[in-house]
């Protein structure tokens, strides 16, 4: 195997991140140009491998690349912790309970959510009940139990 088909992986890993951020600045939709990134570098890893025995091995590694970015992108979404601390870092003067039971009031965090839930149609509302929609949140959820159930053998670390 030579160098560069050894760093082919992280190939696809830096063209998924260039079109990711360029799709985010252009449009509105995070996850959309999640999704973009992750295919954009997709195809040159499979085109590259040359579809011989290296590719499932080529797509593996690129796979948990796109993951691991993935993870590192909502991190900074839509991690209460991370926005906290923040937040306190940018107030000389700090935050008061009140203050922040204000800004993290657990009703308006779930309106906002369930607002960008319904505009992305990944939960649809009828009737006064909410169902799923075009959910790749959801499919993203079966992934993560499934690498779960293959790696520490439960749904959940929390299953006794």
């Amino acid at each position: 195997m030579t160098i560069m088909g050894a760093l082919l992986p992280v190939f696809g890993l830096l063209i998924n991140v260039f079109v990711q951020v360029a799709l985010s600045r252009a449009f509105s939709s995070l996850l959309r140009s999640i999704f973009a990134g992750f295919a954009a570098g997709l195809v040159p890893v499979i085109c590259f491998s040359g579809f011989t025995a290296r590719l499932p091995g080529d797509i593996l590694c690129y796979g948990a690349f796109g993951y691991c970015y993935f993870h590192f992108l909502n991190l900074g979404e839509t991690a209460r912790r991370i926005r906290l601390v923040r937040e306190l870092y940018e107030r000389l003067e700090g935050l008061s309970e009140p203050e922040i039971l204000r800004r993290y009031n657990s009703r308006e965090i779930l309106a906002v959510r369930m607002a960008r839930l319904l505009k992305n149609g990944q939960i649809l509302s009828h009737g006064g009940r909410y169902f799923t929609g075009k959910s790749a949140v959801l499919l993203m959820a079966r992934m993560v139990t499934l690498a779960k159930i293959m790696v520490i053998g439960k749904k959940s670390e929390f299953d006794l």
